[in-house]
């Protein structure tokens, strides 16, 4: 018999007589169903999913929640770049960190000789950053369909992110003069955290598609295709969706564990507070190289499972002995553009991807530039907002997939309102542009930002990943995942650029939000034009054709 069932789902099977009520029961366990030993081995060549692999993969995004990436590694560069800068109106005065909104601060940079911006400065080494994980990840990312070499770069990027985060706290007695070393921690921190989360996200189709609930509708010959392809984008939505979560948790446990030790009282210890301060730890700048120490070690512990419980048989096959290591990369992004030429829709939602992605990076840069400006670098008052953030970020996808079960609603669908809901904040941000007190210029308003970025913002990664699970092709998922993080990367400078140019000639971040803006309402119309059911329905030409062709 090629089906095993569970006891508590052959009942539903002999009262009903309908396979698809046995995927579609609310309240199914995904490892319930199993099929005969015999036919999996002849069936798959991936060893089927188990509880702890699936834990373990939620157990990774909780630690690696980039609380610190951006929170207060930014905050700490911030902070001593502001030390060690100079008002460009009185070069041989210092900056003023009290008065950081209305008072003008630069650092030196190359070919500038009046310095730029540290706004500038912090939006340039965003930049930086994601240009050089674009030509590695452009080099290296297509070594993740071969062998193991998946797990070897997440392994390395996890060690190197984790180092680089807790870096910092050697800097925690600088006078500002080394805020350029800083930036250097920051540069590398931001690319192992950026490949950590490729190769993550490149494991998950694999991970989703030997659950034994997925597998044994694979092989049902019962069921129709499009009943198979449901069961499928189901079980993707909703491990998609929680271990989107689980990063939420990671982050509402550090910031809640954080905020409950910013309170500490701090007095007698040296440090002088400025006249209406509370002396507690979280008004002190030690605080920031604390957390974001705490943060490194938070994503190791949570690491370690993962690597040790996913099994070897989670691999590709072996890498081609004709195989270069540096040009491997670049052949097969040529490849994939190839590929998702024949897949029209996969083609457009690469563009639609480019502009969204990037828009939601630029947006949480210029908020954390604007919130330390804002509140003086308070690390107590931006660990409020984190903590706050947290919460709702939580409740934002715990909501979005509840709406999506509850109403069948599709992944486009989702994916298309969350987008627009996450686009009103560039539009709110232009109001900044007219008015001091309206378009996050206050304190008030950045708590409103909070609330809103985790209810409508965190959702976003969880649904875009899925949405691009729907459109690749079977074979080819860390392919086209791959050339989807290097789009991320090869668009997420461009928003920094722009900003960092427009802050650097007008002196006002605000000035860039209409470009943000803009870059929301083209991803918005192309989302609206693509055609899930017809993407489908090309896969499975497409899949049908590759086989032809590898037979004869």
């Amino acid at each position: 018999m090629l089906f095993k069932k569970s006891s508590a789902l052959t009942e539903v099977d002999t009262d009903h007589n309908d396979e698809k009520a046995i995927y579609e029961d609310k309240k199914l366990d995904p490892f319930n169903l199993t099929i005969d030993s015999e036919d999996e081995t002849l069936l798959f060549d991936q060893p089927p999913a188990t509880k702890r692999e699936l834990w373990s993969y939620y157990l990774y995004y909780n630690g690696n929640n980039g609380y610190t990436i951006y929170g207060f590694m930014p905050i700490i560069l911030q902070y001593l770049a502001y030390r060690g800068g100079f008002n460009p109106l009185k070069p041989q005065e210092g900056c003023n960190i009290q008065d950081a909104l209305n008072t003008p601060c630069h650092v030196a940079w190359i070919n500038s000789p009046n310095g730029i911006p540290v706004s500038s400065m912090l939006l340039y080494v965003q930049s930086i950053a994601f240009s050089i994980q674009f030509i590695l990840f452009t080099t290296f990312s297509s070594l993740a369909d071969y062998g193991r070499w998946n797990r070897y770069i997440l392994l390395v990027s996890t060690v190197i992110g984790c180092l680089f985060q807790a870096l910092p706290m050697t800097l925690v007695n600088d006078d500002g003069q080394h805020w350029n070393v800083m930036m250097a921690f920051m540069i590398i921190a931001l690319i192992s955290y950026g490949t950590s989360l490729v190769f993550y996200s490149a494991a998950f189709p694999n991970l989703c598609d030997n659950l034994p609930v997925v597998r044994h509708a694979k092989a049902n010959p019962n069921l129709s295709e499009v009943d198979r392809q449901r069961v499928i984008e189901r079980w993707r939505n909703e491990v998609s969706a929680v271990s989107t979560t689980f990063s939420n948790v990671g982050f509402l446990i550090m910031s809640g564990l954080l905020s409950g030790v910013s309170f500490v009282p701090w007095t007698n210890r040296g440090y002088v507070f400025p006249d209406g301060v509370s002396p507690t730890l979280g008004n002190v700048p030690l605080y920031n190289f604390i957390s974001t120490l705490a943060c490194g070690v938070f994503w190791a512990l949570n690491a370690v499972p993962y690597f040790l419980l996913t099994p070897k048989g989670r691999q590709g096959p072996p890498l081609p002995a004709s195989a270069n290591y540096f040009t491997l990369g670049w052949k097969s992004i040529l490849e994939a553009l190839k590929e998702a030429r024949k897949l029209r829709y996969l083609f457009m939602y690469i563009f639609a991807y480019f502009m969204f992605s990037d828009a939601v990076s630029t947006i949480s840069q210029m908020s954390t530039i604007i919130q330390g400006e804002l509140t003086s670098f308070s690390a107590q008052q931006n660990v409020l907002f984190g903590l706050t953030t947290a919460i709702t970020s939580i409740i934002g996808c715990l909501f979005f997939l509840w709406i999506s079960k509850r109403f069948e609603i599709r992944t486009k669908t989702m994916l298309l309102a969350i987008v627009v809901l996450t686009g009103l904040v560039p539009l709110w941000g232009c109001l900044g542009i007219h008015f001091d007190n309206l378009g996050i210029r206050t304190l008030r308003e950045l708590w409103v930002l909070n609330v809103w970025s985790g209810l409508f913002t965190a959702p976003i990664w969880a649904w875009q990943q899925t949405m691009l699970a729907e459109l690749v092709p079977k074979g080819k998922e860390n392919l086209f995942f791959g050339l989807f993080g290097i789009v991320n990367k090869a668009s997420s400078w461009i928003g920094p650029v722009v900003i960092g140019a427009i802050t650097q000639s007008t002196s006002n971040i605000w000035k860039g939000w209409p470009f943000v803006l803009a870059l929301f309402v083209v991803a918005t119309i192309i989302i609206c034009l693509i055609d899930v059911d017809k993407a489908k329905l090309e896969l499975v030409e497409y899949e049908k054709k590759e086989r032809e062709d590898m037979t004869e």
